[in-house]
């Protein structure tokens, strides 16, 4: 760590990395609470969601990757945190944390989705392929 490097200037670089993923953090979650039925959401509403999630989930990559060696660099000093830089990490946490669950429940969801849906279409399709061929062979 460079000596110019003093705890407040890596403390207030944290602070503003962390302000600074708020939004799409707190966007993000909107967009899943908004579009998502919390009860049993539909294959459209998750499919519909998916492409507008897509660029926060981007954004809040680049944002953690950037936070990443800030992290370190506040680590290494080997401080406690005060309480206004404790607030916005657990604030932070909360945030991540609410999200990360969100993305999962959504996954597992579409998952469980796909796979009733996997017996139906199958069904379906060979209903159609059995018609056309009692049809082809009728002529």
């Amino acid at each position: 760590m460079p000596l110019s490097e003093k705890r407040s200037d890596i403390e207030a670089q944290l602070l503003m990395q962390l302000r600074r993923a708020e939004g799409p953090y707190r966007r993000a979650l909107a967009l899943i609470e908004k579009s998502v039925s919390p009860t049993n959401p539909t294959l459209d509403e998750i499919s519909a969601c998916l492409p507008r999630l897509e660029p926060l989930m981007r954004q809040t990559q680049e944002i953690e990757s950037e936070l990443g060696p800030c992290r370190q660099r506040w680590l290494q000093l080997g401080v406690k945190a005060d309480n206004s830089l404790k607030a916005i990490l657990d604030q932070h946490q909360k945030l991540l944390g609410g999200l990360i669950q969100q993305i999962n429940s959504l996954e597992q969801q579409m998952q469980s989705l796909k796979t009733a849906v996997k017996p139906s279409v199958d069904s379906f399709v060979r209903h159609q392929q059995m018609q056309r061929a009692y049809q082809h062979s009728a002529r």
